[in-house]
């Protein structure tokens, strides 16, 4: 799965750079939004990708502001996911 995963965030971070469009935009929050519970939950070493594709997407003049505001939802609540997920990790680690 993580090797899935890689390539599908490798390839979306090779595509936003270059420039994209209002729609494609929008399938990549959709995707986005799809994948970041099970890269917090399992695969946290790809979160630095995603932050990447998130910051491409912001600076990407093709981005309308509605999706703008999608981007900042997405990173508040994978912002909440991942401290709730290192929290119970050391909640974890303290009660053994």
């Amino acid at each position: 799965m993580v090797m899935v995963l890689t390539s599908i965030l490798a390839i979306v971070s090779a595509i936003v750079p270059g420039g994209t469009t209002a729609v494609l935009v929008e399938k990549i929050i959709a995707m986005l939004i799809q994948i970041i519970p099970v890269v917090v939950k399992e695969y946290s070493d790809l979160l630095p990708i995603i932050r990447n594709i998130i910051a491409a997407l912001k600076a990407d003049p093709a981005t309308t502001s509605a999706q703008l505001d999608q981007l900042q939802k997405v990173e508040v609540e994978w912002d909440s996911e991942f401290e709730a997920a290192a929290a119970a990790a050391l909640a974890a680690d303290k009660a053994t």
